[in-house]
């Protein structure tokens, strides 16, 4: 697993993750690629897409209204972990798992 190792991944830790499935759409340097998000915080998620993201890569993650920066801290297989720029607020956490399990239902 490719990782960068500093106090801003331990940190990143200290909220509460919920599992969700939701397609997102993700822009960086190397272009447009769709993903899904697996699970999300208020500090970061894990997405999985093809090809991933290297580590240290800037990207934002967009999803309707919603238009996050966030950096690639590792990397394993197609999956990789992201820590956002800024924490989400509890409450965009919340809109955000609330939108899956709504699509889940449907």
């Amino acid at each position: 697993m490719n990782l960068i190792d500093d106090s801003e991944e331990n940190e990143a830790r200290r909220y509460g993750r919920h599992r969700i499935m939701l397609a997102v759409n993700l822009y960086s340097v190397h272009g447009e690629l769709g993903g899904v998000l697996l699970d999300i915080s208020r500090g970061g998620a894990m997405l999985n897409a093809h090809p991933p993201l290297p580590v240290g890569c800037k990207l934002v993650i967009e999803r309707q209204h919603l238009e996050v920066p966030a950096i690639v801290r590792w990397v394993e297989g197609n999956r990789f972990g992201i820590q956002f720029d800024t924490p989400l607020s509890e409450l965009d956490v919340l809109a955000i798992v609330t939108k899956s399990r709504q699509r889940d239902a449907a």
